[in-house]
C-alpha cells in the first residue's frame, strides 16, 4: 500500500533509506524520532502520512530560509495548502495568513513565533494531527542557552496532546535523544539510519599562515564545482568573498545579517547554478534543496562533530562523488576556543540574575523563559551539563585536526557508529584525490589606463 501511495503522491517507485520505516511508524500511531542522513528526504516522511490521513501538520523549524525553501518546493510539486508564517513577513502578510490559517494543511513557523501568545491564539483552534520538529537536534544544541524557546516546545506538544510528534534530524547523539524526549514530554519510537555518506571524501589541510591558506583556497576553487565555503564570522564572509570575486569568480554571501530578500536571492542563484560558490556562516544550508553541491570547504571548522557532519552533508545529495575539505592554521584554534565557550547563558549569568543584578534584556528574557520549566538549581545543573557537552565536542574537533586516524571513522565514532570504507574515504587512508570540476571565471577584470599602456608598449 505504501509504495502505491508513494507513487500516487510523489511519483517515486521506491523509498530512500529509512523513509518507509519512518512513514509506517507514523501511520501506526507512534510519536517518532527519525535520524536520517542528510539528503535522505526527511520532508517526505511527514508529508506522505499527512496525504494518506488528510491530517493537518504544524512544522516547527529553526530558520526562515528553511521554511521558505520547503514551502517553495511543495508548491513546485503542486501543493497549494502550505504556508510559512514568520517575522520576516509584513504585518499585512501575517494578518492575511492568520485569517485563513485553518485552511492550510501544512503550516511552518519557528518556536519563537508560535510561543508568542498573540500568535499562538491563532493556532489553538486548529486540530493538528502531526507536530513536526524539523532539524530536531536544535532542541538539544540550542534549547538551554541559545534559543530557550526550543526548551519550551512542551507547551505546544502538551496543548496539542492528541497530535503525534514527529522529530526529524540527520545527526543525533544519545544525549540529544534524552534531551528531546525530556523537552517534548514524549516517548518516541526511534528509527536510525547510518550517518555515513560514502560518496563524500574527507580531506584536511594544515597551513602555517592565513596567506598560505588563502592561496590554497583560490587554487582549489578553480576545479571544485558548486561549492559552499563555511567561515566563522560575517566579517570574514565578506573578506573572503571579496578575495574570490577579485580572482574572477561569481560569489554569493550568506549570513544572518542579510535581509530576507538578500538571503532569498542568493539562495535561489546558488540553487540554479547562476553562481557556483557561496561563502557563508553556519546560517546557510539547512534544508537547502540543492542536489549537486560537489564541495564543502570549512575555512573555519565548527565546534562539534554534529555541526560538521551536518554541514558536510550538504555535498553530494545526488549520490555523485563529492568532497569535504577542512582548512586550519594555529590561529584558528583561538576562534574555535572562543566559539566553544560563547554561551548564550552560563552559570555566571544565572548567579548574577539570582543575586538581583541587571543583565541585558535578551539574557534576562531567556532566563525567565527557562525558569518557567526548571527551578534555579535544576537549571544550573542543566546549563552546566550543556557546557560540559559542548566542551567535550570542542575537544573532539580539536583532535580531528591533528588526527592520523581515518577521519570518517573518527567522526562516526562520535555517534557510536562504526564504518570501514576501503575506497574514496579520506586523506589519512591515502585513497582519495581532489575533484577536478572546473569553475569558469565570469568576472571581467577592470584594466586601468596604465595597464593598457603597458599592454601596448
Amino acid at each position: 500500500m505504501l509504495h502505491s501511495k508513494l507513487k500516487q503522491y510523489f511519483g517515486y517507485e521506491t523509498f530512500r533509506n529509512g523513509q518507509e520505516e519512518t512513514v509506517q511508524n507514523i501511520l501506526d500511531g507512534h510519536d517518532v524520532l527519525s535520524i536520517l542522513s542528510t539528503g535522505a528526504g526527511k520532508s517526505l516522511c511527514y508529508q506522505l502520512p499527512a496525504y494518506i490521513t488528510g491530517g493537518r501538520v504544524l512544522i516547527i523549524s529553526p530558520l526562515i530560509s528553511l521554511m521558505d525553501d520547503q514551502v517553495v518546493q511543495m508548491k513546485l510539486n503542486g501543493e497549494k495548502n502550505a504556508v510559512a508564517i514568520h517575522s520576516a513577513l509584513s504585518i499585512d502578510e501575517k494578518r492575511d495568513i492568520f485569517k485563513s490559517l485553518s485552511q492550510y494543511q501544512f503550516i511552518f513557523c519557528s518556536p519563537e513565533f508560535i510561543y508568542e501568545e498573540h500568535n499562538f491564539k491563532h493556532f489553538k483552534s486548529i486540530d493538528f494531527k502531526y507536530i513536526v520538529l524539523d532539524e530536531a537536534h536544535c532542541l538539544s544544541e540550542w534549547g538551554f542557552d541559545f534559543r530557550p524557546h526550543y526548551a519550551l516546545i512542551s507547551k505546544v506538544t502538551q496543548y496539542f496532546n492528541h497530535a503525534q510528534v514527529i522529530a526529524l534530524t540527520a545527526t543525533l547523539t544519545d544525549k540529544m535523544v534524552e534531551d528531546i524526549q525530556e523537552i517534548t514530554k514524549r516517548t518516541f519510537k526511534i528509527h536510525k539510519e547510518g550517518l555515513n555518506r560514502s560518496n563524500i571524501m574527507y580531506h584536511h589541510f594544515n597551513f602555517e599562515s592565513e596567506e598560505e591558506k588563502d592561496k590554497f583556497l583560490l587554487n582549489e576553487i578553480k576545479e571544485s564545482g558548486p561549492t559552499i565555503i563555511y567561515v566563522s564570522s560575517k566579517k570574514k564572509c565578506h573578506e573572503l568573498a571579496d578575495i574570490i570575486y577579485k580572482e574572477g569568480y561569481l560569489t554569493g554571501i550568506y549570513h544572518g545579517d542579510l535581509d530576507y530578500q538578500e538571503r532569498t536571492t542568493v539562495q535561489t542563484q546558488f540553487i540554479n547554478n547562476d553562481i557556483k560558490i557561496i561563502v557563508a556562516t553556519s546560517a546557510f544550508g539547512m534544508g537547502i534543496n540543492k542536489q549537486d553541491v560537489r564541495t564543502v570547504i570549512h575555512y573555519h571548522l565548527p565546534t562539534s562533530p554534529s555541526k560538521y557532519v551536518q554541514e558536510v552533508g550538504r555535498a553530494g545529495r545526488d549520490g555523485e562523488p563529492s568532497q569535504a575539505l577542512s582548512l586550519f592554521t594555529s590561529r584558528d584554534l583561538l576562534i574555535l576556543n572562543h566559539l566553544a565557550h560563547d554561551h548564550g547563558i552560563d552559570l555566571d549569568m544565572l548567579n548574577l540574575y539570582e543575586q538581583g543584578y541587571q543583565l541585558n534584556e535578551e539574557v534576562t528574557t531567556n532566563i525567565k523563559f527557562l525558569l518557567e520549566l526548571y527551578p534555579f538549581e535544576q537549571l544550573k545543573d542543566k546549563i552546566q551539563a550543556e557546557q560540559d557537552q559542548k566542551l567535550a565536542a570542542f575537544h573532539y574537533m580539536k583532535n580531528y585536526i591533528q588526527s592520523n586516524y581515518c577521519r570518517r571513522s573518527y567522526l562516526m565514532q562520535y555517534f557510536n557508529e562504526s564504518v570501514n570504507q576501503k575506497d574514496k574515504c579520506c586523506d589519512n587512508c591515502n585513497n582519495v584525490k581532489l575533484l577536478k570540476l572546473p569553475n569558469i571565471k565570469e568576472v571581467k577584470r577592470r584594466i586601468s589606463y596604465q595597464n593598457r599602456l603597458n599592454a601596448i608598449f
